[in-house]
């Protein structure tokens, strides 16, 4: 599977609810907007206690939050 953002590089994440990857790249970045995030943060996944990406994306979210106040 190929990166949803770049498309010429393989997935190392991957969202199996909407079948769409993520490359290291995406995966480790720290700017939220374009990084490997929960594509449905608000709706029910069956998935997310055994995603990455949510947890990743969970933590920068809360980063985020903690460096704003």
């Amino acid at each position: 599977m190929k990166c949803t953002n770049h498309p010429e590089r393989e997935a190392v994440g991957v969202c199996q609810k909407h079948e769409t990857g993520f490359c290291q790249e995406c995966c480790e970045c720290r700017n939220i907007d374009d990084c490997c995030d929960c594509l449905d943060p608000k709706l029910y996944c069956k998935f997310r206690t055994q995603c990455v990406i949510w947890e990743r994306s969970r933590d920068r979210r809360k980063n985020q939050i903690e460096t704003s106040e």
